[in-house]
Formats: structure tokens, sequence, C-alpha cells
């Protein structure tokens, strides 16, 4: 049973986890990662290269989370993650522009896009500043 995150540095640390996914060698992470964006309603906006970038709190929601702890979760666990995310990163909110962004960003990858607006949070890091991560280029664009 995978357990709820307690503060913003591991949050940070599975949007690091699910950045990796998205830029694996590996097509079955690469897929993985652009799955739960193109299907989740609540992402977690962060920077990387100057550009936001965007990750479900259900994957975000859970300590030292990964793909396969993440799949083996879903099946037995319901749990929702939106009250963690709220009390670690305030309110949600939803915003035409940085959803017009969103749509820009998951149509960089195949497939379609669940068409209903979703709720959004930001990550701040310690400066209070937006996080921005220091991440390498994708090696296979999906």
């Amino acid at each position: 049973m995978l357990h709820f995150v307690e503060n913003t540095e591991q949050i940070i640390e599975n949007i690091k986890t699910f950045e990796h996914y998205l830029v694996s060698e590996h097509e079955e992470e690469r897929l993985f990662a652009i799955n739960l964006i193109k299907k989740e309603r609540s992402m977690v906006i962060y920077r990387v290269r100057g550009e936001n970038h965007f990750a479900p709190i259900k994957f975000l929601g859970f300590k030292k989370n990964s793909k396969s702890a993440y799949i083996d979760n879903e099946k037995k666990e319901t749990r929702d993650t939106i009250p963690t995310i709220n009390s670690l990163l305030g309110k949600p909110f939803t915003h035409d522009p940085i959803e017009k962004e969103f749509m820009d960003y998951a149509a960089h990858f195949n497939g379609s896009t669940l068409k209903s607006k979703r709720k959004y949070w930001r990550i701040r890091n310690d400066n209070n500043k937006y996080l921005e991560l220091d991440m390498p280029e994708p090696a296979v664009v999906a």
C-alpha cells in the first residue's frame, strides 16, 4: 500500500521520476507517462527549460511512486490524492490560458486527450518561485 506524500520535496521527487518516464528510452515508460497526462483531470504545473510541464496528482500524491507501484496501487487503491495535494500546495485553480497551454503540451504526444477541463496546482521552490527543474533533453519524442 502506498502512503500519501507529506511535503513538497516528496512531490518534487515524484515529478522528477515522472519526467524521467517522459524522456525514457523505454517505450513502455514513456507511454505510461503520456497516458496519464492524456487521461487525468488534476495536474501539477512545474517548469522545465523555461516551459510549463504538467504531471497528474494521482501519480504525484503517493510517496516514492513509480510506474510499477502506480499500476499495482491503481487496482486496489481508491483514496483520492486531492486533499493531500490541497494541504501541501493550496487550492486548485482553473484558468483558460493554462488549459490551452496544457492542451498544446498534450498535443505533442500521440493520442487523444480528455476533453473536460482540468484542475491545476502550481508548485513553488523554497524561494516561493515556480519550480524550475533542470532535466535532460528528451532522448526520444513519442
